[in-house]
């Protein structure tokens, strides 16, 4: 019972927190220096995000999306938000490992963070900040 307190008490602050971000208090171009540029993380480099390309704005659209606020996201998740639609078995598979990349990019850039022991992510404080 305790462990399910300290989750829920969890989920309900990043909720709260989700929500009183609205108004951003960082200029934009401060925050564009900081995710456009490439960056290099455990020798591998990451191309720097494009907030005005419709690719990279649906996907950080997508991510920040206040119902992930509470239990975060999951690949699955981003999926349904990208593409409409079925799809045959190999797409499905090629934009399930597109979605992992696009994951693996804002998690590079410090935007979400994995959740340890799940196949979920949440949005970072730096993410929030938009």
């Amino acid at each position: 019972m305790n462990r399910r307190a300290e989750v829920s008490r969890a989920s309900n602050e990043r909720y709260l927190t989700a929500l009183a971000s609205v108004s951003g208090s960082v200029p934009l171009f401060q925050w564009t220096r900081e995710v456009c540029h490439p960056i290099t993380r455990g020798g591998r480099r990451y191309r720097g995000l494009n907030p005005f390309s419709p690719e990279d704005g649906r996907l950080l659209e997508a991510v920040s999306r206040g119902e992930f606020s509470v239990n975060g996201l999951r690949n699955r998740d981003v999926r349904m938000l990208l593409w409409k639609g079925r799809a045959s078995k190999i797409e499905q598979r090629r934009r399930t490992a597109r979605v992992g990349r696009k994951l693996a990019l804002l998690r590079a850039h410090g935007l979400i963070r994995k959740v340890g022991g799940t196949h979920r992510y949440v949005v970072t404080i730096k993410g929030e900040r938009r």
